[in-house]
């Protein structure tokens, strides 16, 4: 292992909801994507592990034992734990973001699958964000994937005044956008936030991640030409299988220079 020291590793975090054994994990598949480990040379034994971060043996082999599910290293018995060169991913970030456009991207099939429709309390966070969208939504969540490989859960929330004119056979075949779109009430501003979070048990289920890793969320409060809240969509997006780009350049002024957003790439139209 070419490095120094251990500490290029990084750090477990204590009591931040999230298992040590997860944390061990990411930190090595980050060491070995970034080639701070390179293919072939051997990794820290369990017991330097243990104490670099003062974890116990079965944290440290379960970390192992996803990475070798996951053929990013291999384990020889008497010899140690070795990277291995990382495997070329299934489907591209370029094949994801086509996919999710409504194309077909060179021969990748996307599908779209409902997971659940019901009435509830809207929850507080949207309230906070538009008092006006009302005590009761219709909560809508479906999953997409890109050759059976899941890479996005949508959840939208629908104000009770318009759920009612939504049937669950429209919601089946057609986003929620589409389908208020279809009945004349048309997107027209949205207000967009973008953060991470920590996958909870339902997202992490169905996008096949552990529940409180961490995933990147787009948060969009969708209004229409009178400016009142129609939905808001929540997209929780697969860290390892799609990715948000951007070409920026630099802008010059009496204050100095700065960078901006040129144009921006992979950004599927979530709708």
């Amino acid at each position: 292992m070419q490095y120094n020291t251990m500490d290029e590793l990084g750090e477990i975090r204590r009591r931040c909801g999230i298992a040590y054994y997860h944390q061990l994990y990411t930190l090595l598949a980050a060491a070995l994507a970034d080639g701070l480990i390179t293919p072939g040379s051997a990794l820290p034994s369990e017991t330097e592990l243990m104490q670099r971060f003062q974890v116990s043996r079965n944290t440290v082999r379960r970390a192992f034992a996803r990475l070798e599910q996951e053929k990013r290293i291999v384990r020889r018995r008497g010899s140690g734990t070795f990277a291995r060169s990382v495997p070329q991913k299934i489907v591209s970030a370029d094949a994801v973001a086509e996919a999710l456009l409504g194309r077909d991207a060179t021969g990748h099939q996307s599908t779209s699958r409902l997971l659940r429709i019901q009435m509830g309390v809207t929850p507080e966070f949207i309230r906070r964000r538009d008092p006006q969208f009302g005590e009761q939504s219709l909560l809508v969540q479906r999953s997409r994937s890109v050759r059976n490989l899941p890479v996005l859960i949508s959840t939208s929330y629908v104000p009770e005044a318009l759920s009612a004119r939504l049937s669950r056979r429209q919601l089946a075949q057609q986003s929620v956008s589409s389908a208020l779109a279809a009945l004349g009430i048309a997107p027209k501003s949205a207000e967009q936030t973008l953060l991470a979070m920590a996958a909870d048990s339902f997202t992490a289920r169905h996008l096949g991640v552990e529940a409180a890793a961490p995933v990147l969320c787009i948060q969009r409060l969708v209004r229409n030409a009178e400016d009142r809240s129609i939905e808001h969509q929540r997209h929780v997006l697969h860290p390892e299988h799609l990715q948000l780009r951007a070409l920026l350049a630099i802008e010059h002024s009496k204050s100095g220079a700065r960078w901006s957003e040129a144009r921006s790439l992979q950004i599927p139209e979530l709708l």
